[in-house]
């Protein structure tokens, strides 16, 4: 933590990146990142990979578009919430133009990539580990910080109720709603609001979601043809994992969703099976509960037979 906290203190102008397809941890962690350097006195910018979801767009449109054609200057380059350079996409240019590195996650697969790695692979979110950087290295909080900071824990702990919450995190998301901003609206817009168009598009996952292993492992795919069906740009879509993960008896929950011409895979955990380590057989990685890959050159049948046949070696294996 010391080696980050001292890049991000000497630095006169930082470019802050988060991984491509940004949630809302890499979102409310990089503006957070932003806003708080700034009331340093420093000169900080956030650049997305692309428009951020619509869904999101509450959380605050502090950030530019990165565009690979043009030049930025900065002396420091800061990841946030990302577990791997390639996750950077186009942005890599930018990261390795600039000359001081530092890399703040979550994700116990992380690289560690940058110059300064600080890496907390159990904690919640890259938004709580920012809070506890913050806190060390004596820079102030504000309203929008407190909202950037509680947006991120909030979303990457599905509101407080995953297996990664500690009591640290108990702490911190308190000491974070005595500022003033309203946390039940941020809640309530993670993850209790969607337009007709995506909760009818949901409904069709709920009525095709396939079961394996005896329930232990449910499956929903997301084909090409639903987003015109549904009138839902594939970057609108649900987080169609979410569906099969709360079907009783499941240990392992599986959305294989066909995008930008790949299959992406998404894998959570219910219990004891550690789905990074499914992922890392992929090529991808993240969390024991949480984690995914892409793949190209396969059919959504050859991705999902793949997937299934590894879920039940896991699942056999417990």
């Amino acid at each position: 933590m010391d080696a980050v906290i001292e890049k991000l203190k000497n630095a006169r102008s930082a470019a802050v990146l988060t991984h491509i397809n940004e949630d809302p941890d890499a979102l409310g962690s990089a503006f957070a990142l932003c806003h708080v350097l700034r009331g340093m006195g420093k000169t900080a910018v956030c650049y997305v990979s692309e428009k951020p979801q619509e869904r999101h767009k509450f959380i605050g449109g502090d950030y530019v578009i990165y565009d690979k054609d043009k030049t930025y200057e900065h002396d420091l380059c800061v990841c946030v919430d990302c577990g791997d350079m390639k996750r950077l996409g186009d942005r890599i240019k930018l990261f390795k133009s600039i000359c001081s590195t530092a890399n703040i996650d979550h994700h116990r697969t992380n690289t560690l990539f940058a110059d300064a790695n600080y890496v907390e692979g159990e904690t919640s979110s890259t938004g709580e580990i920012l809070f506890k950087i913050f806190e060390k290295m004596g820079a102030a909080l504000d309203d929008t910080a407190a909202r950037y900071l509680y947006t991120a824990i909030c979303s990457d702990t599905g509101c407080f109720k995953y297996s990664s919450v500690t009591p640290d995190t108990f702490r911190i998301a308190a000491r974070l709603i005595g500022y003033n901003f309203d946390f039940a609206e941020i809640a309530r817009l993670l993850f209790d609001t969607d337009d007709l168009n995506v909760t009818r598009f949901k409904a069709a996952l709920m009525d095709s979601v396939e079961s394996y292993a005896g329930g232990k492992i449910s499956l929903v795919r997301m084909t090409a043809d639903m987003y015109e069906k549904y009138s839902v740009p594939e970057t609108e879509a649900p987080n169609g994992v979410e569906i099969p993960r709360r079907i009783e008896g499941t240990q392992i929950a599986v959305c294989v969703k066909e995008k930008h011409n790949r299959i992406e895979v998404s894998l959570r955990s219910n219990g004891r099976a550690d789905v990074s380590a499914i992922a890392e057989g992929f090529g991808g990685g993240g969390h024991r509960a949480a984690a995914g890959y892409k793949i190209t050159g396969k059919t959504m049948d050859e991705a999902a037979r793949a997937v299934i046949a590894a879920c039940e070696n896991a699942v056999t294996a417990l």
